[in-house]
């Protein structure tokens, strides 16, 4: 005889397996239907390895907020259509790609541990890298080059202090370049040699001085970051200043408001820290004296010398001059090209 099943071991049966949670629980998916992609999310799971059991066709992996302290390449490839990765705030500190993943178009490597630049061979679709808020604080000279096809490189936050002339060599598609809220205190002459940038992030950084001839001769940028920094107001900043003035349209600030992040045109933006006199004054306002060209130091008194002579008609290294922008930015997306109409 068949004893009925109480109500109650059935109820509490149904509740115990409809709560069940953990790194076992399966991970929901969903068509992306403005990407046309399988998206699997798998994000704060406590995931301390990729799970195995995923459908073929996902096209967009979400693995962020896990414990996955090391991923390999080769724990995706029962994905042969796999095309976003994120891998994003997890305790990540290596990443092999030893494995070939030929359409993954971006890798998000955001918040995590990693010291070094992951070696990045085996991804030859890949169009946008996040490594934004890891250790990294060294690149190598062509550390890019076997991802030739990135059109967006974000490198915010890390611990960069400097770059070699070659980091960026081999990215003739690069249009996005985000260096800011490093600890960056010069940039090489050539570092944006062959690159064509739409946008370019310096801000946030101990920059007090751009070498002459750094932005590329007759490029036009869309968006230049460059609030943050301890600007030094002398001589040594008079090609920047001049390039300000030439290309103030294309300088801009991103602040938080209670709308969310605004950005907005401000030529005014990047400011001098020293010397004291210029202190908190906008660069752009600041007209430089400098006497004749050659290799300049500021004396004691604020005079120029050169080579260590005197210039008796130089003053003062820097003046101030009213800004007169040369047009009215007009408003619309920030992550698009920002015109500007006829003041």
């Amino acid at each position: 005889m068949l004893c009925p099943t109480s109500p109650h071991l059935a109820l509490l049966a149904l509740l115990s397996v409809a709560g069940a949670v953990g790194p076992g629980e399966p991970c929901p998916s969903e068509m992306n239907l403005i990407k046309d992609r399988l998206q699997v999310n798998c994000s704060g799971k406590g995931l301390s390895v990729v799970p195995l059991a995923l459908p073929r066709n996902t096209g967009i992996l979400l693995l962020s907020t896990n414990r996955l302290a090391s991923v390999s390449t080769a724990s995706l490839q029962h994905l042969p259509a796999l095309a976003e990765l994120d891998l994003s705030g997890n305790a990540l500190g290596v990443l092999h790609t030893e494995a070939p993943l030929l359409l993954l178009q971006e890798l998000i490597l955001s918040h995590n541990a990693l010291e070094l630049l992951p070696t990045l061979q085996g991804l030859p679709a890949l169009t946008r890298l996040t490594l934004a808020h890891n250790n990294i604080s060294e690149l190598l000279p062509g550390a890019f080059r076997d991802v030739g096809n990135l059109t967006e490189l974000n490198l915010r936050g890390n611990r960069l202090r400097t770059l070699p002339e070659e980091a960026f060599e081999g990215l003739a598609e690069l249009k996005d370049l985000d260096l800011s809220d490093n600890a960056l205190e010069k940039l090489p002459r050539g570092l944006l040699a062959g690159l064509e940038l739409n946008t370019l992030w310096l801000s946030g950084n101990q920059l007090r001085t751009l070498p002459s001839g750094f932005f590329p001769e007759g490029h036009m940028f869309a968006y230049v970051y460059l609030a943050g920094n301890p600007w030094r107001c002398d001589c040594g900043l008079a090609y920047l200043q001049a390039w300000i003035v030439d290309n103030d349209i294309s300088i801009y600030i991103q602040e938080l408001s209670s709308d969310g992040l605004l950005t907005e045109n401000d030529p005014q933006s990047p400011v001098c820290d020293s010397p004291l006199k210029h202190h908190g004054r906008p660069v752009i306002q600041l007209q430089p004296v400098c006497g004749k060209a050659g290799d300049t130091d500021l004396d004691i008194d604020g005079t120029m010398t050169e080579e260590g002579t005197p210039v008796p008609s130089a003053t003062a290294v820097l003046v101030k001059q009213p800004y007169k922008p040369t047009c009215t930015p007009s408003v619309y997306h920030n992550t698009h090209w920002r015109g500007c109409m006829p003041a």
